[in-house]
Order: C-alpha cells, then sequence, then structure tokens
C-alpha cells in the first residue's frame, strides 16, 4: 500500500511541474503585440558641409504595414550625440523628473509617456505641460494601477483607434475624479495586465485631449512602467509645444508625403534642418521605434571624406 501512495505522489508532482512549466512557459511566450514587424531599408544620401543636407533614405522590405507619425520616434545617433527627426521640424526636450519621462512623437504633436510606478506614492501629471506637476494642475493622478482624472477634469471613451478619436457630439463624459479608470484587463493564463483599446477623450480646462493606455511594462518587460499616448485634440495649442524650455527646432526634419503615416510602400528622406548633423565625413545609426519597439533592419551609415 505504501509503495501505491509512493507513486501517486510522482505522479502529483510530476503533473504539478508539467503544470508550473506550461504556466511559465505561457508568460514568457506572451507577445503584447507592441511595435511593428515591419525591416527597415536605409539608403545614403549625401553628406556636404552645408545644413539641408538629405543625410538618408529610409524604407521597409516588401509585406510591411502603414505606420502611424504618432507612434513613431526617429533619430540619428552621432557620436553618442542624438538628434531627433520630426516631421513638423520641432522636437520636445525630453520632460523627466525621474518617474514621469515624456517625448514628442514623430508627428509633432502626440506625446509618449512613462510613468514609473514601481514607488509606493502618488504620481501627479499635467497634459499641458506634458509632465509631472503637484496637485495645483493635476490632470492624471496614477498609483500602480490605478488611474484617477484630476479634480474638475471629466473624460469618456471613443471605440476610434488613437488615430481616427476625436471629440463626438453623443459623447458621454461619465469619467471624473470620483473613480478610477477602468483601463485595462487582467489575463489570468498569463497573469498579465492588458491595456483596453479604447481611447479616453478628457476635457481639462477648456482644453480636449485624447490619451490611449499603451502598456503596463518597460522595454525590459518589468511591470509597474505605465505608457501612454497623449495628444491635443484640433488646433489646441498647449505649453508642452510652443513653450521654449520645452520644445526646440528638430536638427532633423522628416520629409514624406504629408499623410500623417509612413506608409508601407513609401521612401521617407531624412534632411538637415539648419544645423550640420554631419560634416562630411562621420558614422551615423539611424534609432526608429514604433510603440518604442526598435524596428528591426538595416540602420548605420558611414561617410568617409
Amino acid at each position: 500500500m505504501a509503495r501505491v501512495d509512493w507513486r501517486i505522489k510522482i505522479l502529483v508532482l510530476f503533473v504539478l511541474l508539467v503544470g508550473s512549466v506550461g504556466y511559465y512557459a505561457n508568460i514568457a511566450a506572451y507577445d503584447e503585440q507592441l511595435g511593428t514587424k515591419n525591416i527597415l531599408q536605409v539608403e545614403k544620401g549625401n553628406s556636404t558641409e552645408g545644413f539641408e543636407d538629405i543625410l538618408a533614405n529610409l524604407s521597409f522590405e516588401d509585406g510591411a504595414e502603414n505606420l502611424s507619425w504618432n507612434a513613431v520616434q526617429l533619430s540619428l545617433s552621432i557620436g553618442g550625440e542624438e538628434f531627433p527627426c520630426m516631421v513638423g521640424g520641432v522636437s520636445s526636450i525630453e520632460q523627466s523628473n525621474g518617474t514621469i519621462q515624456s517625448k514628442l512623437n514623430a508627428d509633432g504633436r502626440t506625446f509618449t509617456v512613462n510613468i514609473d510606478t514601481t514607488g509606493e506614492g502618488i504620481q501627479y501629471f499635467d497634459l499641458f505641460t506634458m509632465s509631472a506637476t503637484n496637485n495645483s494642475s493635476v490632470s492624471l493622478t496614477v498609483q500602480k494601477t490605478d488611474v484617477f482624472l484630476g479634480e474638475n477634469v471629466t473624460g469618456g471613451t471613443v471605440s476610434a483607434s488613437f488615430d481616427n478619436a476625436g471629440f463626438e457630439e453623443d459623447l458621454v463624459f461619465d469619467e471624473s475624479s470620483e473613480q478610477r479608470l477602468e483601463w485595462y484587463s487582467y489575463d489570468l493564463s498569463v497573469h498579465r495586465i492588458i491595456p483596453d483599446t479604447e481611447v479616453y477623450i478628457v476635457q481639462d480646462r477648456g482644453v480636449f485631449f485624447k490619451i490611449k493606455f499603451v502598456s503596463y511594462y518597460d522595454v525590459n518587460d518589468d511591470s509597474r512602467h505605465l505608457t501612454i499616448l497623449a495628444a491635443p485634440l484640433g488646433n489646441a495649442i498647449i505649453p508642452a509645444m510652443v513653450d521654449e524650455s520645452m520644445v526646440q527646432i528638430s536638427p532633423c526634419s522628416i520629409i514624406d508625403n504629408g499623410d500623417g503615416v509612413w506608409g508601407a510602400n513609401e521612401t521617407i528622406s531624412l534632411q538637415e534642418n539648419g544645423v550640420d548633423v554631419c560634416s562630411t565625413s562621420c558614422s551615423i545609426e539611424v534609432i526608429a521605434l514604433y510603440e518604442q519597439q526598435l524596428i528591426v533592419g538595416e540602420r548605420s551609415i558611414y561617410f568617409v571624406n
């Protein structure tokens, strides 16, 4: 009888082992589906002592998808210095207080905001400056997974994509500072927080913004690192787009066809914007991100005098 008990125990342990291995394998293999499968191609341009050289032409290999500029970040890395490239010719000076960081995306209007919630304190965020703030001008408060609108801030959700989201006449602003935003679902099978697909339309101090929750994990897949996309609607201008302490003329311009996306079959050019980024000889690394994930492919250019 004792022998039977021993075999049963071994069988139970084996089943538990197989189950736990499968569980953790599911977690390890989980794909949050951020980024793109596009493969970057880089064609070298020209480098002179001028200030308007087209340094590179970029495209994708066959089978690519369109990428919206509001989720793309492009820059040139030369000698350890990074030169952002923008469609509108203006780039942001990265805002950071150590726990909240924001950076303007290539469209010149949408910001990627990263909020570190690993601490126990509440993070206060202002949409007008796209930066951390004190609690007198709060658009969002964030603590771990809890996100609340600021006082006198209201919002509602739309089912449109972030590209197409905007103010709708029948939109009900039923979100306020009194209740927690239900911005995610919890997937028990992979023990993971999954942002919902809806886009929030938020009214703050008379200005409408759109906000999309992108991820709860950083590039190393560590949790409690919230990423959102945020942009003012319509023609609204906010300090984060005009304040001299927050914006600067971009040293590199993106020359595209003007339709708001980097087309699957479109070749774009990266041109110096009044700055001699590369004078005759230099080594350039093209850094291209989509939804904060690196676009794989070619990225090195060499100019030799």
